[in-house]
């Protein structure tokens, strides 16, 4: 899925350069950013869940899955009524919202609620490797956050992409730790 994702963002970055991919850069911008916004914080804690075999974990990773569900939903709202509108800057993506979200209070709520599942379920997963790809995502997002502010999900991405490679070690390699 992730993957799926990336290819969308090339769409967007091939849309700036060659006018024959510009028609797709709105569709893709709305696919990249369902991904992004919308699909992961619902996703992480399903799958994380599924791979957990202690019980006390699973049931905490479970019920991220309802703050997940509300964050996935809430972004779709503002993507579709807002048009998210990408630009190129500093070589990076950003994706502005045309029409700002009307109280501060709704965007830090949904921030909180995003990273609670995006992050959090990679810190409680018993699965070896997990920790190290969530401490891997976190030092990602701090840096994409101090240095590419204006950039934040599409550098985000970019530094997710490389630790990706960790999930093949997780999931193929590594054995699950004794609780």
């Amino acid at each position: 899925m992730f993957a799926l994702q990336q290819i969308f963002e090339g769409i967007i970055w091939l849309g700036f350069a060659y006018p024959q991919f510009e028609g797709l850069r709105t569709f893709a911008t709305t696919v990249f950013l369902i991904f992004a916004w919308a699909i992961w914080p619902a996703y992480i804690p399903f799958a994380i869940a599924s791979l957990e075999t202690d019980t006390k974990r699973k049931g905490i990773l479970n019920s991220l899955k309802i703050p997940g569900m509300i964050a996935g939903i809430g972004a779709i709202i503002p993507i579709f009524i807002s048009g998210p509108l990408p630009q190129i800057m500093d070589f990076h993506i950003d994706y502005s919202l045309q029409s700002n979200i009307p109280h501060q209070t709704i965007l830090m709520s949904y921030n909180a609620m995003y990273l609670l599942c995006t992050l959090v379920p990679m810190f409680l997963s018993s699965r070896k490797g997990m920790t190290s790809y969530g401490l891997a995502n976190l030092i990602g997002l701090i840096i994409a956050g101090i240095f590419y502010q204006s950039s934040v999900p599409s550098t985000w991405c970019f530094f997710s992409s490389i630790f990706s490679i960790m999930i093949f070690r997780i999931i193929k390699l590594s054995p699950l730790l004794e609780s």
